[in-house]
């Protein structure tokens, strides 16, 4: 396994409700579809768990918060006085 597929299923264990649940009900089930090593199996089975929940609840709590993004053109039309 690559480090980019690591972190893709570290991305999703912490942004993906439903994967996340999966992987704490059945962890060797929800990992079934990714081509992991006997020891990068291990590694994400014994992952801290509730170190897991805390950091996804902390990340949805922020974007919850994160006001909204606008459209790049917003800015440029704000300082050339157009109103959209």
């Amino acid at each position: 396994m690559s480090a980019q597929t690591f972190e893709f299923i570290l991305a999703r264990l912490y942004t993906v409700p439903d994967f996340r649940s999966q992987f704490l009900a059945d962890p060797i089930k929800a990992l079934a579809d990714y081509e992991l090593t006997p020891a990068e199996q291990r590694e994400l089975v014994h992952i801290d768990k509730a170190g897991l929940v805390m950091a996804s609840n902390s990340f949805l709590s922020k974007r919850k918060k994160a006001p909204p993004k606008r459209k790049p053109m917003h800015r440029l039309w704000a300082l050339i006085g157009v109103r959209k």
